[in-house]
């Protein structure tokens, strides 16, 4: 989609919600905010669509859903795996890897005092995902999260490189930041789409995220 269907599709009152599935970070030049913010309506997506969820929250506080397929309706109960134990609640926010280490010095919005949500799509590889992770964490975007959440990483199952698999990778990253991680949760790419933007606790002692 480019950013003149976008435009057209936020000023039409007759759309309640924009399913978004391609694109790039070239969508958040020219967007029309005024169109959001006198009708919000919610972007739905992942991978590219990280890019004008994280935009339009900036710009907008615009929520929006991260995942693929209908809406689910009222509050969302998660199970996942804990990797760090602890509590923490804020706005959860994030989404794919890849978009959000695209917007370093391009637009992405401070990470302070968020749960963290972290999904991918298979690209180059572990490497990638390792370079992408290095990246965020040495510009500072992870210095004041309260806490990380680990959906879907697609295309990773049984990959082994080196003798390190994802898991591997993300331990060796996030284990370091001082927050509650939990992993394995059922969100992102072929999962039902999760609200983000909006208020959340992780609770690593029940195994749990909670999107309110």
């Amino acid at each position: 989609m480019d950013v003149a269907r976008l435009n057209q599709a936020l000023r039409d009152p007759a759309v309640r919600s924009i399913a978004l599935d391609d694109g790039d970070h070239r969508l958040l030049d020219g967007l029309d905010l005024a169109a959001v913010r006198a009708d919000p309506k919610p972007i739905i997506g992942t991978g590219a669509a990280t890019f004008v969820h994280l935009g339009l929250w900036r710009e907008c506080g615009l929520a929006g859903y991260h995942g693929d397929g209908p809406i689910r309706p009222g509050p969302l109960r998660l199970s996942g795996t804990t990797m760090v134990p602890g509590l923490a609640s804020g706005v959860l926010l994030g989404g794919s890897l890849g978009p959000l280490r695209a917007m370093i010095g391009a637009g992405l919005p401070s990470l302070d005092g968020v749960i963290l949500l972290l999904t991918g799509e298979r690209t180059q590889g572990l490497g990638q995902v390792d370079r992408q992770l290095t990246h965020l964490i040495r510009a500072g975007a992870f210095r004041a999260v309260r806490g990380v959440v680990v959906g879907h990483f697609a295309g990773f199952d049984g990959l082994v490189d080196r003798d390190w698999d994802l898991g591997d990778v993300l331990t060796d990253h996030l284990s370091t930041l001082g927050v509650p991680v939990l992993t394995g949760l059922p969100i992102g790419p072929g999962h039902p789409p999760v609200p983000i933007g909006v208020p959340a606790v992780l609770d690593t002692p029940e195994g749990s995220l909670t999107v309110t």
